[in-house]
């Protein structure tokens, strides 16, 4: 009884091991037959200006479907839920306008263009905020000269104008975080 036992495990192990090489084989001689297509390099598909014209307009809907959806928030946090609701039916309007736009750029040949469109948006925040960095520290300069040369009125002008360029940079550094730029004013210097 037991010799029978152990001939009919043995045959079962052999039966395995002779459909496992089998498939193995098999699936070589498979991937032996197949060839690899052969592709022509082809220019990126975000120079012309169809494409380029699309990806403006995604990044158009992102930044609204941001706005929208910060709109909402502060109006939550106000206690205001019809303008909440509405800002979110409106976000959600945006958000379908990016699928849209999404596919249409897929079908143009930009991979990822929702990602593609986040970091350009991104990188034109942090662009914003150092120019804006640069005007305050230039103004500055220009202050702190025109007072040691003794022209008021040069010097309240130029203050006039760091107070601005600081409202200019505040602005653009709460769009910057609003748009996913972490420590905007730090990235700038």
């Amino acid at each position: 009884m037991q010799l029978t036992q152990t001939i009919n495990i043995k045959t079962k192990k052999m039966k395995r091991l002779s459909l496992m090489a089998a498939g193995i084989l098999f699936s070589a001689v498979a991937f032996a037959q197949t060839t690899t297509p052969t592709t022509t390099p082809t220019t990126p598909a975000t120079k012309s200006p169809v494409v380029k014209a699309q990806m403006k307009g995604l990044r158009q809907d992102e930044r609204a479907y941001d706005n929208n959806k910060a709109e909402a928030k502060t109006a939550i946090n106000k206690g205001n839920l019809t303008a909440a609701k509405t800002d979110l039916a409106a976000a959600k309007t945006d958000k379908q306008e990016i699928k849209t736009d999404s596919k249409a750029l897929k079908s143009e040949g930009v991979a990822h263009p929702a990602k593609t469109a986040d970091k350009q948006i991104k990188k034109a925040d942090e662009k914003a905020v150092k120019t804006d960095v640069k005007d305050v520290k230039t103004d500055k300069v220009a202050e702190q000269k025109a007072v040691k040369a003794g022209n008021i009125t040069a010097a309240q002008t130029d203050q006039k104008d760091v107070a601005a360029d600081k409202a200019d940079l505040k602005k653009d550094a709460k769009e910057a975080r609003r748009d996913g730029v972490k420590h905007p004013v730090r990235r700038a210097k």
